[in-house]
């Protein structure tokens, strides 16, 4: 039998061999139109993950689901997405620095370094686990210098390797945890420059100082200036004005990255129409609330809620205006709520608001779930009172939202079990007549019930 290798047509199986691994054994990031969704999908050992671009990409793997998500990760090029030859190598080299581990492929054509394999459109899940694991088991392969990444002027390959920047993981852990990665950035430049006294200076993008013999660097984004790195203490020989000024180039390209890091994760977390938090926030940050409630003996609240009739007014006035009446419900919900509060898009015209007071309630003698009653009546007053241009008077006393609130620990113990408990009360609202909100049994348990009227 010929073998699969590590940089390989992925056609067939081998004809011997086990290759049936444990539940969640296999992360696949598709990039672009790879025609193999549809076939990966039908294992449910296997996690599939979309992604437009390859920056996408990039976030995706430094950002995994949740703490479930398999740990071996493929991710897999389309021809239509696939960076330039010039940027190939370093497209590749990102995703190495996040994860070392990660196999890299390519959908036809040429699997050659810097992939790692070739996959046809007709690969299946064992064919991916397959070239995983051989990959892995081969000694990894240098990429012809003409592979490297391009370096930027005055900054080369010498001076990364004297200064080991390729071994620094604290910035790029920083970068993963969405946090903000400068101060991890100075202190590995304050070692190795064996100067306690650099500081880093951040200025408004438009001056440029950067004289070095004034003992500071310009730090920049491209062309634009973003700060400087000074040295405060004694005059700076001609070898730390050097290094100061390699350091302010490394600091850039990681500012850069945490700056693109942050857009593609507000991207993965928000509803691109409506500017609410998505589906996938919602469970994260109800996961992370409830923990920190359960550990506080907290309550924690979720108002599930959806516009009455909101399919009439997508039929009747068309989509566009559908679209302005969504995101109008999420600004009113956003001036009614507290600064902890989170208004989540679920699907379509379906909501989630996440209420959830850290420190506990503003007044002392009230209970959250009252206060979060009073806040739901409000808004629901606000959407039957408010005027949309384009509908005329019909929106007024006819646009109304049913709704469910569910407590935790009572009616739910997870995000999930919560979202689900409400969506069940919203119902039973619809089916009182609509524009109703109905508290769960939770709710009802820890505070008196206003009067509907």
């Amino acid at each position: 039998m010929s073998g699969v290798s590590a940089r390989n047509d992925m056609t067939g199986h081998p004809d011997d061999g086990d290759h049936s691994p444990s539940a969640g054994d296999l992360r696949v990031i598709l990039v672009g139109r790879t025609g193999l969704d549809q076939t990966l999908r039908r294992d449910r050992r296997i996690e599939v993950i979309r992604a437009r671009t390859p920056m996408d990409a990039i976030g995706e793997l430094s950002d995994p689901i949740d703490g479930q998500s398999p740990t071996r990760t493929i991710v897999i090029m389309a021809p239509d997405t696939e960076p330039s030859p010039d940027e190939l190598p370093g497209f590749v080299q990102g995703l190495r620095i996040v994860d070392p581990h990660v196999r890299v492929a390519r959908v036809d054509g040429d699997g050659s370094p810097p992939y790692d394999a070739i996959v046809h459109r007709g690969a299946d899940a064992d064919d991916l686990r397959l070239v995983f694991d051989q990959s892995l088991a081969q000694p990894e392969q240098e990429a012809p210098p003409e592979a490297a990444p391009p370096e930027e002027p005055g900054f080369g390959p010498s001076a990364i390797e004297t200064m080991e920047f390729a071994t620094d993981l604290a910035p790029l852990e920083m970068i993963t945890r969405g946090r903000d990665p400068l101060e991890a950035c100075m202190e590995l430049i304050r070692q190795r420059m064996g100067r306690p006294d650099v500081r880093y200076v951040p200025t408004d993008g438009t001056t440029t100082h950067g004289n070095p013999l004034a003992g500071c660097a310009e730090v920049r984004l491209g062309e634009t200036p973003v700060g400087l790195l000074v040295l405060e203490g004694p005059a700076p020989a001609d070898t730390e004005l050097e290094a100061l000024t390699q350091h302010a180039r490394w600091l850039g390209a990681w500012i850069r990255l945490s700056e693109q890091q942050r857009a593609l994760r507000l991207g993965a977390f928000t509803d691109s129409l409506t500017g609410a938090w998505n589906r996938r926030y919602f469970e994260r940050y109800g996961a992370a609330a409830i923990e920190q409630a359960r550990a506080a003996r907290q309550t924690l609240t979720v108002l599930y809620f959806d516009i009455d009739d909101f399919k009439t007014y997508n039929d009747r006035y068309g989509y566009d205006e559908g679209d302005q009446i969504l995101t109008e419900t999420v600004r009113m919900m956003r001036s009614v709520v507290r600064p902890s509060d989170r208004v989540c898009r679920i699907g379509g015209d379906e909501f989630a608001v996440i209420f959830f007071e850290p420190q506990g309630p503003r007044r002392p003698d009230s209970q959250p779930p009252e206060s979060i009653y009073d806040i739901a009546k409000r808004f629901q007053r606000q959407i039957c009172e408010h005027r949309f241009p384009k509908l005329g008077g019909l929106a007024q006393d006819t646009l109304t939202i049913s709704g469910g609130l569910a407590t935790y620990p009572w009616d739910g113990v997870d995000a999930d079990s919560l979202r689900r408990r409400a969506s069940e009360l919203a119902i039973e609202s619809k089916r009182q007549g609509k524009n109703v909100i109905t508290l769960g049994p939770g709710a009802e348990r820890v505070c008196s019930r206003p009067d509907p009227s």
